[in-house]
């Protein structure tokens, strides 16, 4: 999940949502949460545009924060999630669009996805 856009040092981007999912002995909701995997250019929003190990595969540590993130002010518009359009991290509806626990962790190391 994309959310933004947001600037960073001027530049028009997105935060990038992962869901990741901790080992269990199968799939399950109750072992995914939400990882803030820190922010990306507008050039590279489009999966197909970012290199293939951006999204990581198999086991992966992540170090990180559990947050609570900011809240909607009333200038933000409504989130669109069949649109695929997040404007701020509403955790719970994130978690129930991704099928997950309504769990944020911002990512640690790094702040950047790897293009």
């Amino acid at each position: 999940m994309l959310i933004g856009p947001r600037l960073h040092d001027g530049t028009d981007g997105y935060l990038v949502i992962t869901p990741l999912e901790r080992p269990a002995d199968e799939p399950n909701p109750e072992y995914t949460i939400l990882v803030n995997r820190g922010w990306i250019s507008r050039e590279k929003r489009l999966q197909s545009s970012r290199s293939p190990e951006a999204l990581p595969r198999g086991e992966v540590t992540v170090e990180g924060l559990l947050r609570q993130p900011w809240k909607k002010n009333m200038f933000t518009p409504p989130n669109k999630p069949a649109e695929a359009k997040w404007y701020f991290p509403d955790v719970h509806e994130m978690a129930n669009w991704a099928r997950c626990q309504p769990v944020w962790v911002e990512e640690t190391m790094g702040g950047f996805v790897h293009l």
